[in-house]
């Protein structure tokens, strides 16, 4: 009985027990337990269990001493030190240097997660923060095995971590990356070798010693890594960023290995681990001084906006179950078993009012207090209102909306994006002193982002924040306007991308207002031109033409015959008939749309090397349409036949009219060179006089083309038949 009690529960002390003979033996001793540290050892003969003999009758529980003997005969005795021994006030002391190492690895983490060295930082504050986390129960008096398991492996991966943080921070990261292979190794083997003492604790004493040379090492490559871009003497940020990091590492890391570590392998303790441990708090304080005072890690601002709300809404959460817990507590003690269920439930539903409560009111002091500079939505819009209205150029009225919204958000860029694509995208407007930095991140980018719902995303750069929206207006993508980063590195909250939903659809529509009258007024300059430029063909071809022969037949020749005369009545007559019929052919009125654009075929086949086609399909030369359905349709033929044979030189072209459920289609395809509209698309007005041709009755113009293997006009107008408008 004594044995199987004795088996069943040493765990105190980090041992186990097996029966040898008659007697009891240590089976098993938990590496660096309490057991361990006295001199246990596997094999070893139980002499006595809590001061009583083993061949005794039943003994007490829990165990706290065990007495052993040794091979060499001497007795020494293993014991469970009484709880009040240990210090209290370093356990306390501990635990808040692993929250400060937990608290600031994950604050680094949320600013630069595209960073590899704030992620290597946040990898070592976190099981540097793990190791703190367990010490106090390691070296507490009943030293449960799973603490100095997650003691040993937390201090093993901050060995393994910290020189490749280092070598990250001074920017050796890439060349001295193969090299941390074999120091990855190493630490392998150790983890190897402490995995296997778990089952023969008799290699522990050489773990331990392995484990020690490797922690030393890795703290002597740190401080050699930092001191070499730390001596440098230079003014660069680099090097002031790494003495500031050789500071408190050296602070935090030597005293523990110097007055603990090392004396622990080789003697005994010198300081109890536990008090020099309490030095690294100077490594989280360093950085969080260096992140604050000079952006290290690259880190303009360590604590934003929406963190300070994230804290004190958990702040409030605490604080409000703190209350609820108090008054069931209360309740409990008044009315004990006679307590209804509903009165629980009215405890939880004044809980999540008051949370409600408590969080607006705090968060509404912090903003007070440390947030005063409120966006005024209202006074911007008005603003925007009265230049909308107020202002005749509307180019200027888009720059100096998107400047306001900068300064009212008080961000350092704000960029407007115009076009969808990446041959048509240009900046429109750009204010702020980073704006520059903002457009060369941001536009290579920018068409291969996804945006939200209400067509918006934040986007991380370094460790700011980007806003990005989508301009549409009518259905129709505008393009994008960027805004940030924020001035000080704060982020957007939750008011301000309200604003900008609100803004960007006025913003899209004094953008389309702008292109309207940018193209009405360049439409209007055009069409000047084009109208001059008719005039003049009209008149060269009359006075050239007509002109002359209206001389001769008018006497203005004295020795021109009956005969010539006649010649040359019939050459004015026919000269007259083809100028009227390029104004406007007399065949669409008379006969309609068919035989219309079999005329004008047949004159692009005789004035030119190319061959046309007409399909007809659904449709005969009899059908007519409405008047002002013809005239577009054959415009646009006219105008897609005359730019094809000008610009891209095809051997044929190919007309085809359908008539369709919903109305009728047009469509002319060459098989030219693909750059029928390539210059008419930037100074005629091909494209914008089809479109306008057709918004007239109704339909719609594309244009496909790769640019190589030819060009597809395709027109659709709704079906009207003559007499009908």
């Amino acid at each position: 009985m004594l044995a199987s009690l004795a088996l069943e529960g040493p765990e105190q002390l980090g041992l186990s027990l097996r029966p040898c003979g008659k007697d009891l033996c240590v089976a098993w001793v938990m590496p660096a337990g309490q057991a361990w540290q006295s001199g246990a050892r596997p094999g070893m003969r139980v002499v006595s269990l809590n001061g009583r003999d083993v061949q005794g009758a039943v003994i007490p529980d829990p165990l706290k001493e065990a007495e052993l003997l040794s091979p060499e005969g001497r007795r020494f005795a293993a014991r469970d030190p009484d709880a009040d021994i240990t210090r209290r006030w370093a356990d306390v002391t501990l635990w808040l240097t692993g929250a400060c190492f937990a608290f600031l690895g994950a604050l680094v983490l949320v600013r630069r997660p595209d960073a590899l060295v704030a992620r290597l930082f946040a990898f070592y504050t976190g099981i540097t923060s793990l190791a703190l986390g367990a010490a106090p129960a390691a070296s507490s008096g009943t030293q449960p095995a799973w603490s100095l398991v997650v003691v040993f492996l937390s201090l093993l991966g901050v060995a393994a971590s910290l020189p490749a943080f280092a070598t990250a921070f001074v920017g050796d990261w890439s060349r001295s990356r193969k090299s941390f292979r074999f120091f990855w190794l190493a630490g392998g083997a150790v983890l190897a070798g402490y995995l296997a003492s778990l089952f023969r604790p008799t290699l522990y004493g050489q773990v331990r010693t392995g484990f020690a040379i490797y922690f030393v090492t890795s703290i002597l490559a740190t401080l050699v890594v930092l001191a070499r871009k730390a001596l440098v003497r230079n003014a660069l940020p680099s090097t002031r960023d790494a003495r500031l990091a050789l500071c408190g590492i050296a602070c935090g890391m030597l005293p523990f290995v110097v007055l603990s570590l090392v004396p622990l392998v080789v003697v005994d303790d010198l300081v109890p681990a536990e008090l020099t441990a309490i030095l690294w708090g100077v490594i989280p304080l360093t950085f969080a001084y260096a992140i604050l005072r000079h952006q290290t890690l690259g880190i303009r601002r360590l604590v934003h906006r929406g963190m300070v709300y994230g804290i004190t809404t958990v702040a409030t959460l605490a604080v409000m179950l703190l209350l609820v817990v108090a008054a069931d507590s209360l309740v409990d003690r008044s009315l004990g078993a006679r307590r209804p269920a509903w009165l629980t439930a009215a405890l939880l539903a004044f809980g999540a009012l008051l949370f409600h409560l408590l969080s607006r009111g705090v968060r509404k002091l912090v903003d007070q207090f440390f947030y005063p500079e409120e966006v005024d939505s209202g006074t911007l819009l008005a603003a925007m209102r009265s230049d909308l209205v107020g202002s005749e150029h509307a180019e200027e009225v888009v720059a100096a909306m998107v400047n306001k919204l900068r300064e009212s958000l008080r961000l350092e860029a704000a960029v407007l994006f115009l076009g969808t694509t990446a041959e048509t995208m240009r900046v429109a407007a750009a204010s702020g002193p980073r704006a520059d930095e903002s457009i060369a991140f941001v536009q290579p980018r920018l068409l291969e982002m996804r945006l939200g719902e209400h067509g918006l995303r934040e986007t991380r750069w370094r460790s700011d924040v980007l806003l990005i929206a989508r301009l549409e207006a009518g259905g129709h993508a505008l393009g994008y306007l960027v805004l940030g980063p924020k001035e000080r590195g704060e982020t957007f909250v939750r008011e301000e991308r309200h604003l900008v939903e609100t803004f960007t659809p006025i913003l899209a529509l004094a953008i389309r207002e702008t292109s309207l009258v940018a193209e009405l007024r360049e439409v209007s300059e055009r069409l000047t031109n084009a109208q001059e430029a008719e005039r003049g063909r009209i008149a060269r071809d009359l006075h050239d033409g007509p002109l002359q022969k209206a001389i001769l037949l008018g006497g203005g020749v004295d020795d021109v015959t009956l005969r010539d005369r006649n010649g040359v009545a019939r050459e004015l007559a026919a000269e007259l008939r083809e100028l009227c019929a390029r104004l406007r052919p007399a065949i669409l009125d008379d006969l309609g749309l068919v035989p219309a654009l079999e005329w004008l075929l047949e004159q692009t086949a005789q004035g030119f090397t190319v061959t046309p086609h007409l399909t007809l399909s659904g449709m005969s030369e009899d059908d007519r349409l409405a008047p002002n359905a013809e005239l577009a349709l054959f415009r646009v033929t006219q105008e897609a036949v005359s730019n094809a044979l000008k610009h891209a030189h095809p051997t044929s072209i190919h007309v085809s009219l359908t008539r369709t459920m919903n109305g009728i289609e047009l469509s002319v395809i060459d098989d030219g060179d693909g750059t029928v509209f390539a210059g008419d698309m930037r100074r005629g007005l091909g494209i914008p006089g089809m479109r306008e041709r057709l918004r007239q009755v109704g339909g719609s113009v594309s244009i496909a083309s790769d640019g190589r293997t030819g060009t597809m006009v395709s027109a659709r107008i709704p079906y009207v038949v003559q007499g009908e408008q």
